[in-house]
């Protein structure tokens, strides 16, 4: 790969200082211009950087040299880390399924690739061959491969994946000595539709976190438990938790699973006022849903008037889906959101369009209407068709 010559202790010792301090390219770089052979110190140092710049090429060609020399466990693990991160699954799982011997950090790094990859499925079975094959405590699963299969396990719903990994974090200490493996189960059993083992993983998370607090009142608010949502909130600040917008965009949410537009309008309203987080776009956008959801459309002016300009456009499809329900007519509420609108200040999809022209057609406002559907002709902006996948 390079010309012999020069000292090749001190180009290794180089590109690994560059690659460990976060200089990934620096030290690819490095290694390219390097006027000594790569042994397989230099190629194991150079690879984490080719896998934290996503460079697939110069993964590929270390690969190729090192088929012509005798590759090692760790030069492998380094390969099959390049190619995950790549999202290059089919050439790392013959990698894997071609080496010699693997360690936990290989069966890490397979399953992490598949399950950010696409493939989450095949990450929990690959989880459950290790767990067949792990021979010995130095082979068993870590904190990095059970946060990478909870990553799965979340992604595809599979609760009996989550229910498997609980005990066997607990039993080998993971859950109480690494936070994030007791996040990473909180997210799988909310993602999974469990709320109350999703609440006992995060009783038995020790020094809790924002994200632990987060996940875990997120994982009330989706499963319907608006209730205690609000009692999560009660002790946080009993314990003088700072609370963060993660934090208020879940117990936005729980607000809105359960219609409770005014208590929705409140925390909005705290949240600035009382506990100085500034609401962004997400956390507006629900309260909208919110009201609109609960049949209130008359609070959206109220939401819209204290809305940053800037949040116009994600907002105005929110606003307008919900527009005239719950016996609504009055068009005055969303005036600054229209008139930006279709003074061409706020741009939106194809949905939103026709959303806007419906809107001001209902009101009889025939010319705007009109110069809406013009705009978007003249912009190209076409409106998909709907449609409902549903998996046989």
């Amino acid at each position: 790969m390079h010309s012999r010559g020069g000292d090749v202790v001190s180009w290794t010792k180089r590109i690994s200082a560059l690659a460990r301090s976060g200089r990934a390219a620096e030290a690819v770089a490095a290694f390219a211009t390097m006027e000594a052979t790569p042994n397989a110190l230099t190629l194991a140092s150079v690879l984490p950087a080719c896998a934290a710049l996503r460079d697939l090429a110069l993964g590929r060609a270390i690969h190729g040299y090192c088929l012509r020399r005798r590759a090692n466990l760790i030069l492998n693990n380094a390969l099959l880390d390049v190619y995950a991160k790549c999202g290059a699954l089919g050439a790392a799982r013959r990698l894997f399924d071609g080496m010699p011997e693997r360690d936990v950090r290989s069966w890490t790094a397979m399953a992490w690739g598949l399950a950010r990859g696409g493939a989450p499925r095949d990450a929990v079975t690959l989880f459950r061959a290790m767990l067949l094959l792990s021979s010995d405590s130095d082979d068993a699963p870590n904190e990095a491969t059970l946060v990478s299969v909870l990553h799965a396990a979340a992604a595809t719903g599979s609760l009996a994946c989550a229910e498997s990994l609980h005990p066997h974090a607990l039993k080998r200490g993971l859950l109480t000595r690494e936070r994030v493996v007791g996040n990473a189960l909180i997210n799988a059993y909310a993602k999974c539709g469990d709320a109350r083992m999703a609440f006992r993983a995060f009783e038995e998370v020790p020094g809790k976190d924002m994200v632990s607090w987060g996940t875990v009142t997120r994982a009330m608010a989706v499963n319907g438990r608006y209730r205690e949502a609000l009692q999560l909130l009660a002790r946080m600040l009993r314990r003088g938790v700072r609370l963060d917008g993660a934090v208020f965009l879940a117990l936005l949410s729980a607000c809105c699973h359960a219609g409770r537009a005014d208590q929705a309008l409140r925390l909005l309203d705290a949240m600035r006022r009382v506990y100085g987080v500034p609401p962004r776009r997400e956390h507006y956008t629900c309260a909208l849903d919110t009201c609109g959801r609960a049949g209130r459309p008359d609070r959206f002016g109220e939401i819209v008037g204290g809305m940053p300009v800037e949040y116009d456009q994600q907002v105005l499809g929110v606003y307008c889906s919900h527009f005239g329900k719950g016996g609504a007519t009055d068009v005055d509420a969303g005036e600054r959101l229209q008139e930006r609108f279709l003074d061409g200040e706020v741009d939106a999809g194809g949905g939103t369009y026709a959303l806007v022209s419906k809107w001001l057609a209902d009101a009889g406002r025939w010319e705007d209407a009109c110069a809406v559907r013009e705009r978007m002709t003249a912009r190209r902006i076409e409106k998909a068709a709907a449609c409902t996948w549903i998996e046989v």
